[in-house]
């Protein structure tokens, strides 16, 4: 009985030291803008600044889809805790209630992606994603999410 203790015993030990050098745990730390540009160039894209004021600095990717060039932004918002990849659509094509309805019902089915209309009257597609704990894989998962949503809901805004 001793031995097999003592045995239970070493084999803990063993386990909580050779643990670390097995694995290292994943950053939950926030990206900065730099961070974010890096990211996307590793993933493959092209990037392009279209925003350069240092806090607001903003980045594009253009996206091919079956149907569509989707050039994306993507920017940290201002309190760092959240990346918003955008889509501007232009200036929407109806101001009839009845259009902006069938948006409003499309966000419920598109979620967490959104349509909305910025102070200049641009309709958008936005996704905000938590800045925490971001790899190129989890990056590149919303990044299609966001492109299929706008493709798939064209014959709203187009």
């Amino acid at each position: 009985m001793k031995k097999k203790n003592l045995f239970s015993k070493l084999f803990l030990l063993s386990f909580i030291f050779l643990v670390p050098l097995f694995g290292k745990a994943q950053s939950c730390d926030p990206i900065d803008a730099l961070k974010l540009k890096d990211m996307l160039i590793q993933m493959g894209y092209t990037v392009k600044d279209i925003g350069t004021e240092v806090g607001k600095e903003k980045y594009q990717v253009d996206i091919k889809t079956s149907s569509f060039n989707v050039p994306l932004g993507y920017e940290i918002s201002p309190s760092k805790n959240y990346i918003w990849l955008t889509a501007n659509l232009g200036k929407p094509k109806d101001s009839t209630s009845t259009v902006n309805a069938d948006m409003l019902k499309q966000n419920g089915k598109i979620q967490p992606c959104q349509f909305y209309i910025t102070s200049k009257g641009i309709l958008m597609m936005g996704l905000a994603v938590e800045n925490r704990g971001l790899t190129p894989a989890i990056m590149r998962r919303h990044t299609d999410k966001i492109t299929a949503d706008v493709s798939s809901t064209s014959a709203l805004w187009k």
